[in-house]
């Protein structure tokens, strides 16, 4: 299990939308333990302020491997634009094609925010550069009582047998891309 922790300004957060906002984030592993570095990333991401229109400047999120000391350039996740689907392009450091994340919107999870099964599900596939399916993704709400209490949704990724340790890497945080491109709320609409 890991814990994310994003850091952006405060005009950022209130005040940009998610196409827009730019942040930094840094991965923890969330393992208690004597041999556990507790506040010592592993993983760090960046984006960049983007004024994002339909298919113009589209919104991408540089993956970096930072574990002891290192700042290593991973790959980059891309949010091409679609009309309809939800999707994800990644792509390594030698800026090769290695994965496309696809989720439809039309799925209930999407749009009916109700506590059964159907609706607190969104499935994804992940596909290879050939648009071959190659594993899933799902997100899934917290339920009635653990949405009452807070607002964090789970992801959990199953990785392509063949993935390579920073393809899982790239994967995770495009994940994490996903959530704060289409399912995080805006200024305006979070609840007091």
């Amino acid at each position: 299990i890991f814990k994310c922790k994003e850091k952006s300004s405060c005009f950022a957060r209130q005040c940009l939308s998610g196409d827009c906002r730019p942040f930094k984030i840094n991965v923890i592993h969330d393992a208690k333990g004597p041999s556990s570095n507790e506040d010592e990333p592993f993983l760090a991401c960046e984006r960049e302020c983007k004024c994002t229109f339909y298919c113009c400047n589209r919104p991408s999120l540089s993956v970096f491997n930072v574990e002891n000391g290192t700042n290593n350039y991973i790959g980059k996740i891309v949010a091409p634009w679609k009309l309809y689907n939800m999707e994800l392009k990644g792509y390594n450091k030698e800026d090769e094609l290695r994965w496309i994340i696809n989720g439809s919107c039309f799925q209930l999870g999407v749009h009916c925010k109700m506590p059964c099964e159907p609706c607190q599900t969104i499935d994804f596939n992940i596909l290879d550069a050939n648009e071959n399916k190659q594993s899933t993704m799902q997100k899934r709400t917290a339920g009635c009582v653990k949405a009452a209490l807070g607002d964090a949704d789970e992801f959990s990724v199953i990785f392509p047998g063949n993935a390579t340790k920073e393809e899982k890497a790239l994967l995770m945080m495009a994940s994490v891309f996903l959530d704060f491109r289409y399912f995080e709320e805006k200024p305006n609409q979070q609840k007091n």
